[in-house]
């Protein structure tokens, strides 16, 4: 028997059919790209979802006020400081509606950013809400701000790490002051604050204190501070939460710690001028 031309024939024919089969075998078991992950009102709650896009307007309103408070660093009037004591009223009684009651204290960390999501997850095991009360708010707005007398001897980063402390509602302790002041992490970021602040070059003091405020929450430093006194650490987190670190980032504490700087010019112009 002769085969078929073209390799038509029975052989031929189960030749083609193996080849068939183990391509369609090849296709069933090739990996498949993976689907880019979405985030719907399935998987995050809309309730969420709003919370994440009202919080990053409220975050940007914190960027511009730091944005025109360090342009007013240079004038050595009070509209800065006046500034941040009425526009901050608005932002945390309008960030504190969103967390107090549009979302779930359950779906708070998914409105954290991921830069700021190891301190909330810090947090955490300390039972700290991550969110201010309304209450705590108001109490927080009705405080003035710090007065800074020098003491004999100080330096501009003594100067500047008493206003630091004191934002985060510390007693300047000696001891926990020259640990902190001559902490590996800190020091640095310390010195070159107080050096911008000095120079008058406050868009570089407020990078400059971010990094310092991120070197202040790492765990040794934060331990430090609980070895200060009874409660120590979680006033350090209450401070942070109060304004709303976690979710905005570190541009609403950076504008209060330069609004200081500010209200404190004529009693610390011997060293930080």
């Amino acid at each position: 028997m002769v085969a078929a031309k073209g390799g038509q024939g029975p052989i031929g024919r189960r030749n083609l059919f193996r080849q068939a089969a183990g391509l369609a075998a090849a296709l069933v078991l090739a990996p498949r790209p993976t689907a880019a992950q979405t985030f719907t009102a399935s998987s995050i709650s809309q309730a969420a979802q709003d919370a994440r896009r009202d919080v990053g307007k409220l975050s940007r309103r914190a960027d511009n006020l730091l944005r025109l408070t360090v342009a007013d660093g240079p004038e050595r009037g009070a509209k800065a400081v006046l500034r941040f004591r009425a526009e901050q009223v608005a932002l945390a009684r309008e960030l504190a509606a969103v967390f107090n009651g549009r979302v779930s204290e359950d779906d708070w960390l998914l409105v954290t950013p991921m830069r700021e999501l190891d301190l909330a997850l810090t947090m955490q095991p300390l039972v700290i809400r991550l969110a201010p009360s309304t209450a705590e708010v108001e109490a927080m707005l009705n405080e003035p701000l710090a007065q800074i007398e020098p003491l004999p001897g100080d330096t501009a980063e003594d100067v500047l790490l008493t206003i630091v402390l004191t934002a985060l509602g510390i007693e300047r302790r000696v001891a926990l002051f020259e640990q902190l002041r001559n902490d590996g992490a800190l020091r640095p970021a310390l010195k070159d604050a107080a050096a911008a602040v000095k120079a008058q070059r406050y868009g570089l003091a407020a990078f400059e204190l971010e990094r310092l405020m991120r070197a202040v929450v790492l765990p040794g430093t934060v331990a430090a501070i609980g070895e200060n006194g009874k409660g120590s650490a979680r006033a350090l987190y209450k401070m942070l939460v109060v304004r709303f670190v976690p979710f905005i980032g570190w541009t609403y504490f950076v504008t209060l710690l330069l609004a200081t700087v500010y209200y404190n010019r004529d009693t610390t112009a011997p060293v930080l001028r």
